[in-house]
């Protein structure tokens, strides 16, 4: 909520505005009465509801109608394809998830029958999420009991950094296809990271992995057909170790310089242990010599202090001229958070 303060919600909006949510993951807004001011990217809101409603149904079909009657005459009206994301934010743990699902199906059923015209520019999410451009409303349903709901339709944002204020993704959360060969998990951050980039590594092209060790992400890179050099006092785990494009380089990930002959870099990935403002010295020394085209880079915390940086990080993106950029507290990050950016480097070339 500090973070909400600090960016900003609208004219008026105030500390005495901002009050916990009806349920662990949701914090409730208080929203300027247009959307005519700057979209935000808060670093800890995988996904926004802008203007959202409550409604209270004892049954699918009660809170289906809700729904409908909420979505009606603004996709009556929606200059272009739509979608739904009806999601649970406390996830499974109130064994929500198929109960919103039928909801779901009911509210569609509604609009196909009653809309005919305007059910037609319906987009699947999964397929919405891969041409979220085209995509011109988004109506979310986020069920927080099994009688409660918040219901949300608005249309998304582009941010100037890149990327829309609302999600693609249902409840914010990128899909991530289970994979039990790396050696660490830790590859889903960068998997989820590569989504919300809506960029990855290509054949061939040259990954710096700071930190790498025991090798979830350049496991990540190497899986992509990408070249990796990995650096880390500690050797890489299997099945990374001896892959053919892997170039194991025993040092420190603070004090490393690529060589000459391979500046920039195609991708700098670091998910080093250190504290935050190591973290934050090492992106600026990246971003200002101009060794990387593009990164992907974990800031992390101990407790609940620190976060503070998460400012000066930003200020580093600007003062350097990244054209394209996030912060996110992304699904699989613990207590810290993902720097995805696109050097000015990238564009000048």
């Amino acid at each position: 909520m500090d973070e909400l303060r600090d960016q900003g919600t609208g004219p008026g909006a105030a500390a005495a505005d901002l009050a916990g949510g009806p349920c662990p993951g949701i914090v409730c807004v208080a929203e300027p009465a247009s959307r005519a001011s700057p979209p935000l990217d808060p670093i800890f809101a995988r996904q926004q509801m802008p203007a959202a409603v409550a409604a209270r149904g004892s049954s699918v079909a009660a809170l289906a109608e809700l729904a409908y009657q909420a979505a009606e005459a603004t996709v009556d009206v929606a200059p272009g394809p739509f979608t739904i994301h009806a999601f649970s934010p406390t996830g499974g743990e109130l064994g929500l998830g198929s109960r919103v699902e039928l909801i779901a199906s009911e509210l569609l059923s509604r609009l196909r029958q009653r809309r005919r015209r305007a059910a037609r520019l319906y987009v699947p999410p999964a397929e919405a999420a891969l041409a979220f451009d085209g995509i011109r409303l988004l109506v979310q349903l986020a069920l927080v009991a099994r009688d409660r709901a918040f219901i949300s339709i608005a249309q998304p944002r582009a941010l100037e950094t890149g990327g829309w204020d609302l999600s693609p993704w249902p409840g914010g959360i990128a899909p991530i296809v289970d994979d039990r060969k790396p050696p660490s998990r830790a590859y889903r951050k960068l998997e989820e990271a590569f989504q919300w980039m809506a960029a990855e590594p290509r054949p061939g092209e040259l990954c710096v992995d700071l930190g790498g060790a025991p090798g979830g992400w350049s496991y990540t890179a190497l899986r992509r057909d990408a070249r990796v050099i990995a650096v880390d006092r500690a050797p890489l785990s299997p099945p990374v170790r001896n892959h053919p494009h892997l170039t194991m380089i025993e040092g420190n990930a603070f004090t490393y310089q690529p060589p000459p002959e391979h500046v920039p870099v195609d991708w700098l990935l670091s998910d080093v242990i250190c504290e935050p403002a190591r973290a934050l010295g090492q992106l600026d020394l990246w971003l200002r010599q101009g060794w990387c085209r593009r990164l992907v880079m974990t800031v992390k915390f101990k407790g609940s202090s620190g976060y503070g940086i998460l400012a000066d990080v930003r200020k580093c993106l600007i003062a350097t001229g990244c054209p394209r950029w996030r912060i996110k507290h992304l699904h699989h990050n613990k207590n810290e958070v993902t720097i995805m950016a696109e050097s000015p480097v990238a564009r000048r070339q």
